[in-house]
């Protein structure tokens, strides 16, 4: 258990650096870009959502489940993986080429000054598929540090060329999307670098098969995923405005505060669950860790709540604001996605995946059909709310399949206590309450969690569980280096 935390901490870095990096420029892009250009940037980069998904079919799940496996050659895998995503991205890649003005003028039906922007962007797939697909890697040969230098190179590239472009060139977004081909591209040099003597020409059917076996499945969740993260922002584009869409994506940008925890929680959750499921004390661990998870972020939340007119203002202006009301109510779908993969440990353990599709779908259709009947009274209220809808259809169905799969049990009852808070805190805002009274509340919201966790929860019996766990890590470091 130590050693999840020490390599939480360590993937968590280069995650922390990538979204401030992110949320520090925002005032600097809301300055120069319009917001019509934003909105055009969040239809592009929604639409390489599936794009991505197309040109790797999720080969690289599969071929990280086998990793581990006894008497896998993994020089052979990994060729298999690559070989496939590289021929499959370049095709995706090719096909998008010859049809791009039909995907960016009459599908996403975004001004012909904004083209040139996605054909960029669909240059970036192959780079971003290898990219993803060896970084995956890094992270199985459990080199942390390693994967946090190459991540911030490939940051460092796209930040500089982006604000190049945009600050001193004035060329608008399209910059954006080169500063991502540039930094995507540089990162495919050094993980392969890194991961080289496992990259080679040998190529496996009946590897590929066994690992599209694993990740066919989950195609449906991951497709539905984006449906939900995305299709609320193509309906804002075209039925409310490119406009509206741009103050939209503001309240995502900052949302995604949340992700400086889900990616490196992400990195090394599956390592974490591979390795430790037959451990007797897994079961208390990850009730333990869920738990840490959730009262993380109940207080995120809100921060995020009863400060949002301040955090908008200071990263972006007036004309923003706005998105301080869906920044609100994305907190709670954001919550639930982070702490998904908790839901998800029976199915990924017994293989049967294609549960995830089907909880997926299931909540994918319910934000859907509610998005539909709902966005034309409540407007773009309708996204956020429609997306928690989702996640929570698709939590409660996953973690009812694995539950009976791997018999553990949760403390879903804190879900609760974060959407109560989330909904307080909206109304707090709403009422446009003064600075001095939303401290007040925080500090009441504080002191009622940490009163809560004295008394639920033995904090020293943890800290003792993680100590304990410390003192076995260099034994297991040998057995991994001996393998």
């Amino acid at each position: 258990m130590w050693r999840f935390f020490r390599d939480f901490m360590v993937y968590g870095v280069a995650s922390i650096l990538g979204k401030m990096a992110a949320i520090f420029l925002m005032p600097l892009y809301t300055s120069i870009l319009t917001k019509e250009e934003y909105g055009a940037m969040a239809l592009i980069t929604s639409c390489k959502g599936i794009i991505d998904l197309l040109s790797n079919l999720n080969i690289h799940s599969g071929i990280a489940r086998d990793y581990y496996e006894a008497g896998i050659n993994r020089k052979r895998l990994v060729s298999t993986g690559f070989l496939s995503i590289s021929i499959l991205s370049l095709t995706i890649m090719s096909i998008g080429l010859i049809t791009s003005n039909f995907w960016s003028g009459n599908v996403l039906g975004i001004s012909e000054n904004f083209w040139p922007a996605f054909t960029v962007m669909l240059c970036s797939i192959p780079a971003g598929s290898l990219m993803s697909y060896f970084a995956i890697l890094t992270r199985y040969k459990k080199k942390p540090v390693s994967y946090s230098i190459g991540t911030i190179l490939q940051l460092l590239i796209q930040i500089g060329i982006s604000v190049y472009g945009v600050v001193v060139l004035r060329v608008g977004i399209i910059s954006i999307f080169y500063g991502v081909l540039a930094g995507e591209i540089t990162a495919v040099i050094y993980f392969s670098i890194l991961n080289r003597e496992y990259i080679g020409f040998q190529f496996d059917r009946k590897l590929l098969i066994r690992a599209l076996l694993f990740a066919l499945p989950t195609l449906p969740a991951i497709l539905a995923g984006w449906l939900d993260s995305s299709m609320g922002q193509i309906l804002i584009g075209k039925y409310v405005s490119v406009e509206e869409l741009g103050v939209y994506s503001i309240a995502l940008s900052l949302a995604s505060v949340f992700t400086l925890i889900s990616m490196a929680f992400r990195n090394v959750w599956t390592p974490f669950l591979y390795e430790n499921y037959k451990n007797p004390n897994f079961k208390r661990n990850i009730h333990r860790l869920f738990s840490v998870m959730v009262l993380a972020l109940v207080t995120m939340s809100l921060f995020l709540s009863l400060f949002s007119h301040e955090i908008v203002l200071l990263l972006s202006n007036e004309g923003y604001l706005d998105a301080c009301q869906y920044l609100i109510l994305l907190c709670i779908p954001m919550s639930f996605y982070l702490l998904m993969p908790f839901a998800t440990s029976g199915v990924s353990i017994t293989r049967d995946t294609k549960y995830i599709g089907i909880s997926q779908v299931a909540g994918s259709c319910g934000n859907l059909i509610f998005l539909f009947l709902s966005i034309q009274f409540i407007g773009i209220l309708a996204v956020p709310l429609c997306l928690t809808i989702s996640r929570i259809i698709t939590y409660i169905i996953l973690y009812k399949v694995s539950e009976k799969k791997i018999g553990y049990s949760l403390p879903n009852y804190f879900f609760i206590i974060l959407i109560a808070v989330v909904l307080i805190c909206y109304v707090i805002v709403k009422i446009e309450a003064s600075f001095t009274f939303r401290i007040i509340a925080a500090s009441i919201f504080l002191g009622v969690i940490a009163i809560g966790i004295k008394t639920k929860y033995n904090l020293t019996g943890l800290l003792n569980l993680v100590k304990q766990s410390k003192s076995h890590v260099s034994l297991s470091e040998k057995r991994t280096d001996c393998n």
